[in-house]
C-alpha cells in the first residue's frame, strides 16, 4: 500500500477508535471475515466482468457476418403470377380475334336480315298485286255481266296460285341467300375457334416455358445463397476456433501480466480502484480490531488465513499496525 493511502487509512481507523465505536458496524470476527469475503468476491467479479467485456469488445462471441435470405417468390407464387399474367394477355388476344370475327359475322347477319326484309317487301308487294288483280278482275267481270259465272272463281284461284308461287320463290330466294351467308358465318366461327385453340396451345407452351425458366432462375438464386451462407458458416467456425485460441493466448498473457502486477503490488502497493477497495477493507478490519485489546487483536490477526486472503498485501499493514499497538500497550 502507498504511504499516502496507509496514512489516510490510519487516520480513519484512529478516528473511529477515538470515537469509541466500530465504524464498520461489524461486531464479531466471523462477521468481519464474511464482509471481507463479500467485498473480495464483488471486486473479483467486477474485475472479471470488465476483463470479459474487454475481450468481448475485442473479439465478440459472434462475428458480424451477414447471412443472405431468399426473399423472392415461391414456386406456387411464380406459377400463380405467370398464369394470371398470361391469362390477361390471352383474354386480350382472344378478345381481338372474337371482335374481328364478330364484325364480319355481324355484317353477314345484316345481309341475311336484309334478304328476309327484301322477301317481306316482295311478299307484301305480291299480296298487294294479288288484291289489285282481284279487284280488276272483279270490275271486268262485273262489266261483262259474268259476276255470277264460275269463271270468277277460276280467275281468282289462278291469281292466288300465281301469287303464292311468286311468294314462295321470294322466300326460297331469301332462304338461299341466308344459307349462303350462314355458311360463311359458320366458317368464320370455326376459323375463330381454331385460332383460339391454337392461341390456347401457344399460351400453354409460353406459360410452361416461362414458369420453368423462372423456377430454374429461382433455384439458382437459392443455391447461390446457400453456397454463400455455407461460406459464412465456415468463416464463423474458423473465427470461433481462432477466437478461442486468441482467448487462451490472452489468458496466458493475462496470467503473466497478473504475476507481474502482483510483483509490482508487492513492492509498491495497489493502484487505482483496487487500492481504494483494499484500503476500504483494511479500514473495516482496523475499525473492528480497534474495539479489542491490542494484544488480543494481534493474536487474532497473526497467521489468520482468511485475512491474508481477503486483505492481500494489506494484511501485513494490519499485522504491523496491531503488533505495534500491542507493543506500545505493554
Amino acid at each position: 500500500m502507498s504511504v499516502k493511502n496507509l496514512y489516510a487509512a490510519s487516520l480513519r481507523s484512529e478516528s473511529g477508535s477515538k470515537a469509541g465505536g466500530n465504524a464498520s458496524g461489524v461486531k464479531t470476527e466471523e462477521e468481519l471475515i464474511e464482509k471481507l469475503k463479500q467485498m473480495h468476491t464483488d471486486f473479483r467479479r467486477k474485475e472479471l466482468e470488465e476483463r470479459k467485456q474487454a475481450a468481448e469488445d475485442a473479439l465478440p462471441e459472434e462475428p458480424d457476418y451477414v447471412y443472405k435470405t431468399y426473399e423472392g417468390e415461391s414456386e406456387d407464387e411464380i406459377r400463380e403470377r405467370v398464369q394470371n399474367e398470361y391469362e390477361g394477355k390471352l383474354n386480350g388476344e382472344t378478345g381481338v380475334l372474337e371482335q374481328a370475327t364478330k364484325s364480319k359475322t355481324d355484317e353477314l347477319d345484316n345481309k341475311i336480315e336484309d334478304a328476309y326484309r327484301d322477301y317481306e317487301t316482295k311478299e307484301a308487294e305480291i299480296m298487294k298485286s294479288l288484291e289489285d288483280s282481284k279487284k280488276q278482275n272483279e270490275d271486268l267481270i262485273s262489266r261483262s255481266g259474268l259476276s255470277k259465272s264460275s269463271i270468277r272463281g277460276l280467275i281468282d284461284e289462278s291469281a292466288v296460285t300465281q301469287a303464292e308461287a311468286a311468294a314462295n320463290q321470294a322466300k326460297a330466294d331469301a332462304d338461299s341467300v341466308a344459307k349462303k351467308y350462314q355458311v360463311q358465318i359458320d366458317g368464320l366461327n370455326n376459323e375463330l375457334q381454331a385460332a383460339i385453340d391454337d392461341l390456347n396451345a401457344e399460351y400453354v407452351i409460353k406459360i410452361s416455358s416461362e414458369i420453368e425458366d423462372l423456377i430454374t432462375k429461382r433455384d439458382k438464386e437459392i443455391k447461390s445463397i446457400q453456397e454463400y451462407n455455407n461460406k459464412i458458416d465456415k468463416q464463423v467456425a474458423e473465427y470461433k476456433v481462432e477466437r478461442e485460441k486468441a482467448i487462451q493466448d490472452d489468458l496466458k498473457r493475462q496470467m503473466e501480466a497478473d504475476y507481474q502486477q502482483a510483483e509490482y503490488e508487492r513492492k509498491y502497493g495497489y493502484l487505482g480502484e483496487k487500492a481504494d477497495d483494499y484500503a476500504e477493507r483494511l479500514n473495516i478490519a482496523v475499525s473492528f480490531y480497534d474495539t479489542l485489546d491490542p494484544a488480543t487483536a494481534k493474536d487474532m490477526i497473526l497467521n489468520n488465513h482468511y485475512l491474508q486472503t481477503y486483505l492481500g498485501f494489506e494484511y501485513n499493514t494490519l499485522l504491523a499496525k496491531f503488533t505495534k499497538k500491542a507493543k506500545d500497550a505493554k
